[in-house]
């Protein structure tokens, strides 16, 4: 087995904090085939035509080198001011991305937006602002997720981050180091003050936040490459500006994750009104929300609705909880739980395209196909069925014997 078929951790140090250009130039900095210059400016051509040129150099920062990424834009008197949408649009006609990577990259955008949301006191979706609409964060952003794709990594851990300290001046004037949008981002996030100046960027923070599993030591790891993406500054103070990532494997021992259980009792609600609260709630961040049946006080039919989320999710969940429902008071339950990875697959059958998921069981192959762990989308199965003129269950079988055929 090639070491590509086993690196599939990525090793983040922040030591002296992370920009979005950072991070891309230390994905670079592996010199792995997979993920090149090349391929980093293909998916700029598709994204932004015209808008970027891309170059790197190897630059010292301190006592350390790194390679150092330029997204250079044409001169202009105004920034681009794009929204959610704008982004999403853009993001839908490239064909590098997979769905799987363009949701990702979305979550990473709507955690920039939530956060300056709240600092500007108005809705995500109104949010037009150049720090997310600049072509430099989009490349940053896409490249990111398309990087990790490439490269195979399945799982993202990181030590804590340096914020830095001080003030910094930005387009709404000098602001106190972290900037409010990035401490927003950090809730229930560990992280380190110091270095002087901004060390950790809105772009940066929301990358950590959305791809990191686990902020701590990895344990046992095996490196198999190194990188090291160089700042644009050189500060006097504090760590050289270089983010250092580590391509390997993580020990098979791992510790099982943590999840929080929110629950509430619910009974002068309608159910369009829990049906809406539940999806908000899943959008929030929640890795699954639903309901069940109950009786109150006075023999009332209720529903208890409950989700479970990680430790970053709890405040963003309260928060849509209070305002989308009549909820007096939530409760929280901590629990570990075992979990199975889960691979994105994608079926070519008899000239549509079927996506689906693949569980790995903790101890399992990685490798080996088995169908019981095959799961496949609705939508996709119904297109495929009424476009042959079969049966639902017809068409899941031939995706899953497709599947199978080509070790999925």
């Amino acid at each position: 087995m090639s070491s590509h078929a086993l690196s599939d951790t990525l090793f983040v140090e922040p030591f002296a904090g992370m920009a979005g250009d950072m991070f891309l130039a230390a994905l670079l900095d592996l010199k792995d085939e997979r993920f090149t210059l090349a391929h980093l400016r293909e998916l700029a051509t598709a994204l932004v035509p015209g808008e970027a040129q891309l170059e790197t150099e190897t630059v010292w920062r301190g006592s350390l080198s790194g390679l150092q990424l330029d997204v250079r834009t044409p001169d202009s008197g105004t920034m681009p001011h794009r929204g959610i949408a704008e982004l999403e649009g853009l993001m839908a006609r490239v064909p590098q991305l997979s769905d799987a990577a363009r949701a990702r990259a979305r979550a990473v955008l709507w955690r920039i937006a939530v956060a300056e949301g709240r600092v500007h006191g108005c809705r995500p979706e109104e949010i037009h602002f150049h720090e997310l609409g600049a072509v430099d964060s989009l490349i940053d952003v896409c490249g990111a997720v398309y990087g990790l794709e490439r490269l195979g990594v399945r799982r993202v851990l990181s030590t804590p981050p340096l914020v830095g300290s001080g003030t910094v001046r930005c387009a709404h004037g000098e602001m106190p180091v972290p900037v409010p949008a990035v401490a927003e981002l950090l809730r229930g996030h560990p992280h380190h003050l110091g270095g002087g100046g901004e060390r950790l960027t809105p772009t940066g923070a929301a990358l950590l936040v959305e791809l990191v599993e686990q902020f701590g030591s990895p344990g046992d790891f095996v490196t198999d490459a190194v990188g090291y993406g160089a700042g644009h500054r050189d500060p006097r103070e504090g760590p050289p500006n270089v983010l250092r990532v580590q391509l390997g494997r993580a020990s098979a021992v791992r510790a099982r994750p943590e999840v929080w259980t929110l629950e509430c009792n619910l009974d002068d609600m309608t159910g369009e009104e829990l049906g809406f609260l539940l999806q908000r709630v899943r959008e929030a961040g929640a890795l699954e929300a639903w309901s069940s049946p109950v009786s109150m006080k006075k023999d009332r039919p209720a529903v208890i609705v409950s989700a479970l989320c990680r430790d970053a999710a709890r405040a963003e969940l309260e928060q849509v909880l209070f305002d989308h429902s009549t909820a007096l008071g939530v409760r929280w339950t901590r629990s570990e739980r075992t979990e199975c990875a889960r691979r994105d697959i994608s079926v070519e059958v008899e000239g549509q395209r079927v996506r689906g998921q693949r569980r790995v069981r903790p101890g399992a192959d990685e490798g080996a196909a088995d169908e019981r762990d095959l799961a496949f989308e609705y939508d996709d199965l119904a297109a495929l069925a009424l476009a042959r003129g079969i049966s639902l269950r017809e068409a899941e079988s031939r995706v899953r014997r497709a599947a199978l055929s080509q070790g999925l």
